[in-house]
C-alpha cells in the first residue's frame, strides 16, 4: 500500500514530511528501488542517513515525537536536505530544531532560510510550541546567521555537548519563542517572489504592493511591457483564486489598477534606465523612487472612478490627469 506524503510548498522547494507513523509506514512495507524513489534519495548515503535518524533512532514514546520535513526540489524531484523538529516533547511544548543542506549545489541560495521559515511557522501556529531549541557549533557562523534571522535569542556556552567524528564538541544554545519569531527575518528576492507566485505557493502575507510591483517589474525587463501583460494578468487571477480570494466586481483582481501599475514600471524603465543587468539592483531602485509610492493612482483617478466596478473589469482613462 503506497504511502502518502503530507507535503508544503515554499516558493523554491517541496517540503515532504516525515512523522513517527509515515516512518514505521515506509520501513515496514517498502525497500530497495521503490523507498529511494519515494524518500528522492539520489544516492545510498541519503538513504542510509534518512534510515538512521528515523528508524534505527526512532523512539516509539508519547511523551517524545519529531516531525521532520525532507527539501525537494521540485524541478528535479531530488532530495537536496532535511529540516525538522526531530526531538518534539510533547508534554512540555517545546522542541529541538535541525536543518542542514546536503547537496553543495543548492547551498549559499537562501534555500535554509525559505524552508526553516516555514517549518517554524507550523511549529507556533499549528504545534503550539512554546519553545524552540537550536544547538550549533561556534564556528558555523552561516548557521548562527539563520537562527539570528528568525528571532533566536543565544542563550549560553554547552561544553561537550554532543559526539562528532570521534570528538566530543561544544555547542551554543539558542532559542525561540512564540512571541519573538520573526518571519519577515527572511526578505524573498526578486526571482524567489516571482517562483511563488508562479507557483502559487507566495503566502498571501507576502503578496503585498511592494510583491506585486517587483513580480511586473521582473515580467517587463524579461519579456517587454506587452508580453509582461498578457503574463501577469491571468497569474493574478489564479493567484487570488488559489489564495482563498475571488475576483468579482467588487474585490479580486482589478484590470485598470494592473495596466496602471505596469506602464508606471515600464515608465521606471525608461527614465531611470537598466542601470544594472542585476534585477535585485532594479528592483531596489524602484523601490525607493516615486514609482512605487502606493497612493500614485489617486494623482490620476478620482477614488469614485479608481474603485467602480467599470474600472476594474476594464481598462479606464484616468479623469484628473494624463499620463
Amino acid at each position: 500500500m503506497p504511502v502518502s506524503f503530507s507535503e508544503i510548498r515554499t516558493p523554491r522547494l517541496l517540503l515532504r514530511e516525515l512523522t513517527p507513523p509515515v516512518v514505521r509506514h515506509l520501513f515496514n512495507n517498502h525497500t530497495g528501488p521503490e523507498i529511494f524513489h519515494m524518500l528522492g534519495c539520489g544516492t545510498e548515503q541519503d538513504y542510509l542517513a534518512i534510515k538512521e535518524r528515523y528508524w534505527v533512532n526512532y523512539i516509539d514514546n508519547p511523551r517524545l515525537s519529531f516531525r521532520s520535513w525532507l527539501l525537494i526540489d521540485p524541478k528535479t524531484r531530488g532530495l537536496i536536505g532535511d529540516c525538522s523538529f526531530h526531538s518534539w516533547w510533547v508534554r512540555h511544548n517545546y522542541a529541538e530544531a535541525g536543518y542542514g543542506i546536503w547537496d553543495e549545489q543548492y547551498k549559499g541560495k537562501g534555500l535554509m532560510s525559505e524552508a526553516l521559515g516555514r517549518v517554524l511557522q507550523v511549529g507556533f501556529e499549528e504545534m503550539k510550541l512554546q519553545r524552540v531549541e537550536a544547538f550549533v557549533l561556534p564556528d558555523n557562523k552561516a548557521s548562527i546567521r539563520i537562527l539570528q534571522k528568525f528571532g533566536f535569542r543565544r542563550e549560553g556556552f554547552l561544553r561537550r555537548r554532543f559526539y562528532q567524528e570521534g570528538r566530543m564538541e561544544n555547542t551554543i544554545a539558542f532559542s525561540l519563542l512564540p512571541e519573538e519569531f520573526d518571519n519577515r527575518g527572511v526578505q524573498l528576492d526578486i526571482r524567489q517572489l516571482v517562483a511563488g507566485f508562479e507557483s502559487q505557493a507566495l503566502p498571501s502575507t507576502a503578496w503585498t504592493h511592494e510583491a506585486h510591483l517587483s513580480v511586473g517589474l521582473w515580467y517587463l525587463l524579461e519579456y517587454g511591457l506587452d508580453i509582461a501583460l498578457c503574463k501577469i494578468r491571468p497569474g493574478i487571477i489564479a493567484y487570488n483564486l488559489a489564495s482563498g480570494g475571488q475576483n468579482t466586481a467588487d474585490g479580486g483582481y482589478h484590470e485598470t489598477l494592473t495596466i496602471f501599475w505596469m506602464r508606471m514600471l515600464h515608465q521606471f524603465v525608461r527614465e531611470y534606465g537598466r542601470s544594472s543587468s542585476r534585477y535585485e539592483t532594479i528592483r531596489q531602485q524602484l523601490l525607493a523612487s516615486p514609482y512605487a509610492d502606493k497612493g500614485l493612482p489617486l494623482k490620476y483617478y478620482s477614488r469614485e472612478l479608481l474603485f467602480s466596478a467599470r474600472a476594474r473589469g476594464q481598462w479606464v482613462e484616468p479623469d484628473l490627469n494624463a499620463f
